[in-house]
């Protein structure tokens, strides 16, 4: 592939101009990230088997139960069927969602789609939804991490994707509490196109309390949408 060329490129410019250490293990990572190979196999692996995970939040079990403390008495979830969160959001995954969101990392946006292009590979026949993001924020920071990384597995990996929800809100979701979150994004999410997919995969690059990714499936699900997935890369 020819990105694949270009990545090397690039992490052999990088690691000759401008070498970062890894955050793991303080090693030159010799890439254009601040993450070595051999810590992003051990971190960023396949995630352990989703039958220890709860099977509606995706995060993990304490119990033999299918089911979380959480999704069995607050329910957070009715729209969406299941969530699939990739890792944990320790002190690597902020470090590197802020490597990526805030410091600009573009570098990141490869090895997060390689994460979530392993695991769409298990949903045949799914339609990626990103997560709109909140308006005028590509016209004031030029770009959105979600945006990028649909566009990134779109390109790189022949995933479908249809970016076929917009939303209305300038509030920050990360401001707000539980509650708040889910007001916040009522009605302030909205579907442009007249139909949907049957089965789609809603994309986001984190989930705290699901909210965002209930509002959309609960916009899908009102235009038939049959079975609604949502896939994070890091779960708090």
């Amino acid at each position: 592939m020819a990105s694949s060329w270009f990545n090397s490129l690039r992490d052999f410019v990088s690691c000759a101009l401008f070498p970062q250490s890894c955050l793991v293990c303080g090693n030159v990572s010799l890439r254009s990230i601040p993450l070595c190979f051999k810590c992003q196999k051990k971190y960023l692996g396949s995630p352990d088997s989703w039958d220890l995970r709860c099977r509606r939040c995706g995060r993990f079990l304490i119990s033999a139960k299918e089911l979380c403390v959480t999704c069995r008495n607050i329910a957070p979830f009715e729209e969406v069927d299941r969530v699939f969160p990739l890792y944990p959001y320790d002190m690597l995954g902020q470090e590197l969602l802020v490597a990526w969101k805030i410091g600009g990392n573009f570098s990141l946006t490869s090895v997060f789609a390689s994460c979530i292009a392993r695991e769409l590979e298990n949903f045949p026949g799914f339609i990626i939804v990103p997560v709109p993001p909140r308006p005028g924020k590509i016209r004031k920071k030029g770009w959105d991490q979600i945006d990028l990384l649909s566009h990134e597995l779109s390109k790189n990996y022949g995933a479908p994707v249809l970016s076929c929800l917009r939303r209305f809100s300038q509030v920050q979701q990360k401001q707000l509490g539980r509650e708040e979150r889910a007001l916040n994004l009522k009605g302030n999410i909205r579907c442009i196109t007249p139909t949907v997919p049957k089965k789609v995969i809603i994309l986001d690059d984190l989930m705290t309390t699901g909210a965002t990714v209930e509002t959309c499936a609960q916009v899908l699900k009102e235009l038939n949408c049959e079975k609604v997935y949502a896939m994070t890369l890091f779960y708090d």
